[in-house]
């Protein structure tokens, strides 16, 4: 195969990488917002702790929106699917930072003690982990 189209091929593959994870990781930020609004969702976050989060805890998914927003970003942003509106490099650290995070997150959820956040967040987690992981190791390879 001509180098050329080996770098087509994996331009490709990083830009279909970053739309599926993104895809994949926006049940989880609709989760979050849900649940900073009072929705009964509570079995697929927290170890189910919660049916319904109580109203001095909702306050604390504001953060986690904002850090789920800025992944989505980063991902569509290193796999070239929105223009480049930030320094490659930043993208670059940020793309291999929530590859990380997610990693640990996915585990978590596998160790949850509901099995509503296992079955149903589980897969969604595993699916947007591998997806970071590829584009973060393709900003490797493109600029």
């Amino acid at each position: 195969m001509p180098e050329g189209v080996l770098f087509f091929y994996l331009r490709d593959m990083f830009y279909i990488a970053a739309i599926i994870g993104s895809i994949v990781f926006l049940p989880s930020i609709a989760l979050n917002i849900a649940l900073a609004l009072g929705a009964p969702l509570g079995m697929y976050a927290m170890n189910g702790r919660h049916k319904v989060v109580p109203q001095e805890v909702r306050k604390a998914f504001i953060l986690p929106i904002i850090m789920q927003f800025v992944a989505l970003f980063t991902i569509l942003s290193a796999g070239h699917v929105l223009p480049e509106t930030i320094p490659f490099g930043i993208v670059r650290i940020l793309a291999f930072f929530y590859a990380v995070y997610l990693t640990f997150y996915t585990a978590t959820v596998f160790f949850s003690l509901s099995a509503q956040e296992r079955h149903v967040m589980g897969p969604l987690a595993i699916a947007s982990t591998i997806c970071f992981w590829i584009v973060a190791f393709g900003t490797l390879s493109l600029e």
